[in-house]
């Protein structure tokens, strides 16, 4: 048991993910009690047991599925009914994320999310690239995920979390004020979209005449990016780069 809450310990260190689950409640002959914890890894390895064979093939598998997720949960086995297993127990087990990492959500994989996207795997982002443009993806980047849909069939189907980091900058201004709108009525920690001071302005009141407070509009980093004069695609990069981890070490330090 030292041993999870050593490794629960690096995974913090390391800014890595994993899920506790502890058998919370046992009845009737089970092969582990209330008490037994398991730790399970993003590569699906584990360190503890819950019992073994196939409970902790199910129980593993959950898991998996809640990496990267904030909500915690618990789930009623029947050992014989559900599982097939013959001792005929019963045992709830409940499920917790351990550590799980901030998302950076980039719509928009031209020049600058490439580059923005290649530098925050480094800063300790889950990064997902989002574009309609397949060709765009041709060549797999290093822990990038890439979806490959329109952006609205993107963000439609996206289930939003409070710590995820969502930058806008797709290759028509139209429809980076319609992505906007929609994130902006997500729990996010942080949302930029790359406009100029006019654009920006120009979709402010567009959202403000769509009913959003000025609280809420306020949100918005438009201009995106920390001014540092830039030029090319990797200075903007940068200068996104440099607000992102000023914002995520800010949020760090507030809820320590």
């Amino acid at each position: 048991m030292d041993k999870i809450y050593s490794s629960i310990a690096n995974l913090e260190k390391e800014n890595k993910s994993a899920v506790l689950c502890i058998i919370v409640d046992s009845q009737g002959s089970t092969p582990r009690k209330a008490g037994s914890k398991m730790l399970v890894f993003q590569d699906g390895s584990s360190q503890g047991t819950v019992g073994g064979g196939r409970i902790e093939y199910l129980v593993i598998d959950e898991a998996q599925k809640m990496i990267g997720q904030q909500q915690a949960k618990s789930l009623f086995y029947d050992l014989d009914g559900d599982v097939g297993m013959q001792c005929g127990g019963k045992m709830t087990i409940y499920f917790e994320p351990i550590n799980s990492p901030y998302r950076l959500l980039i719509f928009g994989a031209g020049h600058i999310g490439k580059v923005l996207a290649k530098m925050a795997g480094n800063y300790g982002f889950q990064v997902s690239l989002i574009d309609d443009r397949e060709e765009l993806f041709a060549k797999e980047m290093e822990g990038v995920s890439f979806v490959s849909k329109s952006f609205p069939e993107a963000y439609e189907q996206m289930e939003f979390r409070p710590k995820d980091f969502v930058v806008v900058t797709t290759y028509k201004h139209v429809y980076d004020e319609e992505i906007v709108s929609e994130v902006l009525k997500q729990p996010v920690a942080y949302l930029g979209m790359m406009a100029s001071k006019r654009k920006a302005a120009l979709a402010r009141k567009k959202w403000a005449s769509q009913g959003f407070s000025q609280e809420n509009i306020d949100q918005v980093y438009s201009p995106v990016g920390v001014d540092i004069k830039c030029e090319t695609p990797e200075e903007i990069a940068l200068s996104i780069m440099a607000q992102l981890v000023h914002v995520m070490n800010a949020l760090k330090k507030k809820n320590s």
